[in-house]
């Protein structure tokens, strides 16, 4: 089997180097600086105590030499680069090709019709396959810790069975299926726990002002504070599930609650199964250092991907529903201030850029029954 990695970064330089141990897989890797490929990838198993040379059929950075065999393309790349990533691939993909965006979330199902016009089938990922740092870019990474499941959406939907049997095979991982793409798009992973943190760490930071004397560990001193805001994210986000599934069109199965997944509503305990978590260990906050100590990184996935592609298109569902979401909005406005945007006038998406974003409303969807209808379509 063909596989196109697009993106060499974290997640995709560890699945180009683990899928390229697969005796029947030539993988081909897609990046802006393939000079800084050595021969070999390093590829280190933490948990297992486990160290591999790993050699890629090839690295390019030609997206038409990495995607026109393939067999798989897999885009690991940020929201804010997926559409023209998937406009300059449409041109090459063959027909029937997989193409998966790792993860899924983001308003990313909005760009499917073009790939599937090709004849390609989509799918989106619910979470990232793995907990993996990128030791040295184009040398050595470290595969930190497996999740033990991935949930995966496909567009067609009736193709997401046989594109689970698939990737469970190529990464070791049971991928489980969702009967629709609305889990994915509402999946409480990255959009509603970076935010939580980054409120509880720089709630009272002001531009030119505040100044941190040391960098703290993102999730080894998480708090009981980012563990409440946690949660309550994660009943607004439930909430506005629920209203879209007032009819039953979504199976509920396939949304998974960060309650459920760490089997507590205790910010105290949630906290202590974070700060101890095996795959969390040893990992930074999104933060630089200054001439007296230390500020945020406002160009930070952390905050870029995890606002506007996250808790942005959340509440645009939100306002699709007719729901109040007090604390999505409170983490939404002190977010404006940081990254110099404004996304809300008073509780509405109706900010000067709020234009900009993946939502919806942006995408000609003006309704709560026009939004149910895109979904079941899918």
């Amino acid at each position: 089997m063909n596989i196109c990695i697009i993106g060499a970064g974290n997640i995709g330089t560890y699945l180009a180097a683990y899928i390229s141990m697969k005796e029947d897989c030539k993988v081909w890797i897609h990046t802006s600086k393939p000079h800084l490929f050595k021969d070999e990838l390093i590829l280190i198993e933490e948990e297992k105590n486990l160290s591999h040379n790993v050699k890629l059929h090839c690295v390019t950075s030609s997206l038409e030499e990495a995607v026109k065999d393939a067999d798989y393309i897999l885009i690991t790349h940020p929201s804010f680069l997926i559409e023209k990533t998937i406009n300059e691939i449409s041109n090459f993909v063959k027909p029937n090709a997989v193409v998966g965006i790792i993860p899924g979330f983001g308003g990313k199902e909005y760009f499917a019709k073009k790939l599937i016009e090709k004849g390609a089938i989509f799918f989106g990922t619910q979470r990232v396959p793995s907990i993996i740092r990128l030791e040295k870019y184009g040398e050595c990474v470290v595969l930190k810790e497996k999740n033990p499941f991935m949930k995966i959406g496909a567009i067609p939907s009736k193709y997401t069975e046989k594109i689970c049997e698939d990737m469970t095979k190529l990464i070791d991982i049971t991928c489980k299926p969702v009967s629709n793409y609305l889990a994915i798009t509402l999946s409480p992973s990255n959009p509603i726990m970076h935010p939580s943190r980054l409120y509880e760490l720089f709630k009272d930071y002001k531009h030119g002002e505040t100044v941190y004397k040391r960098s703290p560990l993102f999730y080894e001193e998480w708090g009981d504070e980012a563990s409440k805001t946690l949660l309550e994210l994660d009943e607004e986000l439930y909430t506005i599930f629920e209203s879209l599934n007032e009819n039953n069109n979504f199976n509920s199965k396939c949304i998974e609650q960060i309650k459920t997944r760490f089997e507590t509503e205790d910010p105290s305990v949630l906290s202590h199964k974070i700060n101890t978590a095996p795959g969390f260990q040893g990992i930074g906050s999104p933060i630089v250092k200054c001439i007296d100590g230390f500020i945020p990184d406002l160009s930070s996935r952390y905050f870029i991907e995890d606002v506007e592609f996250g808790l942005c298109i959340i509440k645009a569902f939100a306002e699709l529903c007719e729901l109040d979401t007090p604390k999505l909005d409170e983490i939404i406005r002190w977010s404006e201030y940081l990254l110099n945007k404004e996304y809300l006038v008073g509780t509405q998406l109706k900010g000067k850029d709020s234009k900009e974003l993946l939502i919806p409303q942006n995408k000609g969807i003006k309704t709560k029954k026009e939004l149910i209808e895109f979904y079941t379509s899918l």
